[in-house]
């Protein structure tokens, strides 16, 4: 019972008469003790609860106008209420398993905060959509301006081709005011992500809790990501990386943005989820072409021969469907910085083909010995104007 009584503004459907403010303390007997529970602290018990997902959360404020609410009902009353069977049993576990508090302090010390739906700093957009999440943790910031967003997404994966488009398109997208969202997995998630730190702002949102950040090594990634963007997840903190939380990560990647990019995978996939999703929220669809003999440029081509997305080049093609939002002329270009070359590296730069090529093609394109070539392209890969890539495999940058 409230400290200050008073009825709530909403009365529950089942007649039941809550005597807390939404943002006011509930008190709830906890063993033989009585536990303050503030609004955000019941939202994070309702998300901690088994067979209770943001669906059922919305329902239960719908109905009982708070989480605070909400947690007075009984296991009797919950009973009258269609789909809750299998909650019914886990339903007041939380009064004895303090594990929703420690989700709590994990997240204030890691500096993440809670944003439950019913919340004016809960992302706009995914409000739009009907099976958005009902809380948010998030570790960074969330802006104004991160309403102007582009998912960028593909195969975990990805070919050289793949992961080159999606750091230049996502950091001239990002340069000119875009903020990517992507879901920090390997390949073209962490390109995009890379890619959109060098020139602005990038959001991760991840199929696993703030505190179970997959995989291993995109550590420093996040890191990154959270001070000059934002980490996202539903999830608890140290919810693992389930196999089951991707294809539900990958409706809010879709749900944030404007629209999404596709940079490259097969037709069956969590990418295609994802641009599925996109396209249920009406959102714009773009796909990069790839070769049409390569297994993870399928989903690419189908969508673009369906109508579904726009093909595009390069990030200026994407920047043209939102002329309204944003002026390219306003965004000042850099001058190309010419790199001092000398005879032999000019050659072998002039007779590099714009794919990738291995050591062995192109001592045979420049009738060269391998040695000389290896040295050569040394130089160029130091004066950053030549990629490597294992194997051998090099790409003019």
């Amino acid at each position: 019972m409230c400290d200050k009584p008073k009825k709530c503004l909403q009365t529950c459907f089942l007649k039941i008469t809550s005597l807390c403010w939404p943002n006011q303390p509930c008190y709830f007997a906890l063993t033989q003790e009585v536990y303050q529970v503030n609004e955000l602290e019941a939202f994070a018990i309702l998300a901690s609860l088994p067979h209770i997902g943001a669906t059922k959360i919305r329902l239960l404020l719908q109905h009982c106008g708070s989480a605070c609410a909400a947690l007075q009902l009984t296991e009797a009353q919950l009973r009258l209420l269609p789909g809750f069977e299998r909650a019914i049993p886990h339903w007041n576990q939380w009064r004895t398993n303090s594990a929703w508090q420690r989700d709590l302090e994990l997240a204030a010390r890691l500096g993440a905060q809670l944003i439950p739906f019913t919340s004016p700093h809960f992302p706009k957009a995914l409000l739009e959509n009907a099976d958005h999440p009902a809380l948010l943790y998030v570790r960074g910031e969330l802006k104004p301006q991160d309403q102007r967003s582009i998912a960028v997404v593909g195969t975990r994966q990805a070919s050289i081709y793949g992961a080159e488009m999606a750091e230049a398109i996502s950091s001239t997208l990002a340069s000119h005011g875009f903020t990517v969202v992507s879901g920090l997995a390997r390949g073209i998630d962490t390109a995009a992500h890379r890619g959109a730190l060098r020139t602005g702002r990038t959001l991760a949102v991840i199929g696993s809790g703030l505190a179970r950040i997959y995989p291993q090594e995109n550590q420093s990634l996040a890191h990154e990501i959270a001070q000059q963007g934002a980490l996202i997840s539903e999830f608890p903190m140290e919810t693992p990386p389930d196999r089951q939380n991707f294809p539900q990560r990958n409706r809010i990647v879709s749900g944030l943005t404007l629209g999404t990019l596709l940079i490259e995978a097969p037709v069956k996939s969590g990418a295609m989820i994802t641009m599925e999703k996109s396209h249920l929220y009406k959102r714009k669809l773009f796909a990069l072409p790839g070769r049409v003999d390569n297994e993870n440029f399928r989903g690419n081509h189908l969508l673009i021969k369906s109508g579904k997305a726009y093909l595009v080049e390069n990030a200026e093609d994407i920047i043209a469907h939102y002329s309204d939002l944003f002026s390219m002329a306003a965004v000042p270009k850099a001058s190309p910085q010419r790199v001092p070359l000398d005879k032999e590296e000019h050659t072998l730069w002039e007779r590099m083909p714009s794919h990738e090529i291995n050591i062995d093609e192109l001592a045979i394109l420049t009738a060269q010995p391998i040695q000389q070539v290896q040295r050569i392209l040394m130089s160029l890969i130091l004066k950053k104007i030549v990629k490597e890539f294992p194997g051998k495999i090099y790409k003019k940058n």
